[in-house]
């Protein structure tokens, strides 16, 4: 009896052992997603069994909605979606459209001075299929720290936005106090509109920076911090 009960263990022994290294060697074909300029990575392996879009591949989502970091607090929840789908460059539609992403906001940083822009500290784990099916997900914002930020060129911006503002108002003072003196206009110009302009310098430069906005429609790329793995019932439905 023991005899018998230890060859039918040794028996599922190896048939499990054959059985996981057939899943190792499970053949696949390596497809590609749209190359992000930021990213090399575009890697997707596909089996019989699910997708598996390989951590750094960078994916396009839009806002829902209209956003602004100066109403936003922790803990807020972002919807995203995948206008388009998500499709590889062979033809594989990944996701289909409608899908959305969720990203919860795990920290804001507001405006600081010297023109420094809030930041939008989000991380997504959730993917909504329009079934209402989720997959899990880990991702963050592309880009530097992994948040959202105005542009750098936005701020700079701002900057020239005060120096033209004060650049007229040392204008109007030249004139006021040429006049006041009875002093020749042009001087007093002379002397209040660079005075006025670097005044407004100093300050576009030294005052805190921009919240972060976003329009409805307003695209970002999100990075895969973990392998995004959808289940072959999914994607071969559009297939």
């Amino acid at each position: 009896m023991i005899r018998n009960i230890l060859i039918v263990l040794l028996f599922l022994f190896f048939v499990n052992v054959n059985y996981t290294q057939a899943k190792e060697y499970e053949p696949y074909k390596i497809e590609h997603l749209p190359q992000y300029k930021k990213t090399n990575i575009t890697t997707v392996k596909i089996t019989t069994d699910n997708a598996v879009i390989l951590p750094n591949n960078a994916i396009k989502i839009t806002f829902n909605s209209n956003f602004n970091s100066k109403f936003a607090k922790e803990g807020d929840f972002i919807d995203f979606s995948l206008q388009d789908g998500l499709s590889t460059v062979e033809g594989t539609c990944l996701l289909p459209c409608g899908t959305k992403i969720i990203g919860c906001i795990t920290c804001i940083e507001k405006p600081k001075f010297f023109n420094r822009n809030a930041k939008v500290f989000i991380i997504f784990r959730k993917v909504l299929l329009p079934d209402g099916n989720i997959i899990p997900i880990i991702a963050y914002p592309f880009g530097k720290d992994n948040a959202l930020k105005a542009s750098s060129w936005a701020a700079v911006g701002k900057a020239a936005a005060y120096t033209v503002g004060f650049y007229g108002t040392g204008a109007g003072l030249g004139a006021w106090i040429g006049a006041g003196s009875n002093a020749a206009g042009k001087g007093a110009l002379a002397i209040g509109m660079p005075v006025g302009a670097s005044i407004g310098l100093v300050l576009g430069i030294i005052t805190p920076g921009l919240h972060f906005r976003a329009k409805c429609g307003k695209a970002i790329y999100i990075r895969l911090e973990d392998c995004l793995v959808i289940p072959s019932q999914i994607f071969k439905k559009d297939n």
